[in-house]
């Protein structure tokens, strides 16, 4: 070929600079990472997955305003992360004046704020699900579930909850049909219908704070605090039963199933409004509620989530302000990062989408 042609030929088959800009990024080329919120630090932090390293940190202050960054949740293509963010209206240059809570997305490959949602004045807009193209938060002071349209980023629709509720964790079903919603005011686990917004609500007899679905569909959970309990919703047969922890058990709070659906990751918190802190993660067999493995890690474990292959599992815990890293098959903990700032929620991102 003529030396001319052959430049000609390599210049025609070559993507222009242009297209090469709009290319997605290469999200394989970006190893597992972690998202942590940190609430009292108004930022969060971007954890290696595999060493525990903490990356870098994101601050979500506003003009000013400073933001309490109580949850983070992955999108499932694992290229957006969405992060509650509750108004600290005696801070900044704001004085005494409330601020809307927000929902932010944050751009997982870049590590940059893309969008801020506001969701109203003073919700405490407390924890997040989406399934890329909506999001649903609750708010607990606003007893309500809000649905987010995050392409036009605002508010499409706000489902009512029973008085009472003061809805915290929430989890989908794997059909998207429903929402489970722990209440943490009105002692319940609460299933909301996204097609009718019916609601049926089921009495757990104690403080509920988060809650979580098997990846089968086959039952629901939600840990209650103060009776040291996980309770379980069939969701075929809406028969609930509750767990008994460990006697040790200081009080759950987030819970985390395994990706084959046999058990549920647990951390045992306590150190609400003074109580002892736990030091525990304990795995429940999903269908007897048998406590099957624990996990000793920092104190007052909070956030938890578990790998892909159900291989490893993390957790913040909110008296250090660690994430410790434990092998799920025994129980060992590999490693501790400390991140500051009172790590909170914590979601894990990776080449084939992030975690529920």
């Amino acid at each position: 070929m003529h030396a001319r042609t052959l430049v000609a030929f390599v210049l025609f088959a070559l993507p222009s600079l242009a297209s090469l800009a709009c290319l997605p990024p290469n999200f394989s080329a970006h190893p597992r990472r972690l998202a942590v919120a940190l609430e009292d630090e108004g930022a969060i932090g971007l954890l290696s997955a595999e060493s525990g390293e903490l990356l870098d940190k994101l601050p979500l202050d506003d003009e000013g305003m400073h933001y309490h960054v109580h949850n983070v949740q992955g999108a499932p293509d694992g290229r957006m992360a969405w992060a509650t963010a509750m108004a600290d209206d005696h801070t900044g240059e704001h004085g005494d004046m409330a601020m809307d809570d927000q929902l932010i997305g944050i751009d997982t490959i870049d590590f940059a704020i893309k969008q801020r949602i506001s969701l109203g004045g003073m919700v405490h807009a407390a924890h997040v699900v989406t399934d890329g193209a909506l999001a649903w938060v609750t708010t607990k002071d606003g007893n309500q579930v809000l649905e987010v349209d995050l392409d036009a980023g605002e508010v499409a629709r706000s489902f009512d909850l029973p008085a009472g509720t003061g809805p915290h964790g929430v989890r989908r079903t794997p059909d998207g049909a429903r929402l489970i919603i722990a209440g943490w005011d009105g002692h319940s686990l609460v299933v909301l219908d996204l097609a009718s917004g019916a609601t049926t609500v089921h009495d757990v007899g104690g403080i509920a704070v988060q809650a979580a679905v098997l990846p089968n569909g086959g039952a629901a959970f939600v840990t209650v605090y103060d009776t040291k309990q996980v309770a379980r919703l069939d969701l075929a047969t809406d028969e609930l039963v509750r767990f008994d922890l460990p006697a040790e058990a200081a009080g759950p709070v987030q819970l985390y199933p395994l990706p084959d659906s046999s058990g549920v990751w647990v951390a045992d918190q306590g150190y609400v409004d003074g109580d002892p802190s736990g030091n525990s993660l304990f795995l429940v067999d999903a269908r007897t509620g048998e406590t099957t493995l624990r996990a000793e890690v920092s104190p007052a474990p909070h956030g938890i989530v578990v790998s892909e292959d159900g291989s490893m599992v993390w957790t913040t815990t909110v008296y250090n302000d660690t994430v410790d890293r434990v092998d799920a098959s025994t129980g060992e903990r590999l490693g501790i990062t400390a991140v500051g700032g009172a790590p909170n929620g914590i979601t894990l991102l990776h080449e084939s989408g992030a975690m529920p």
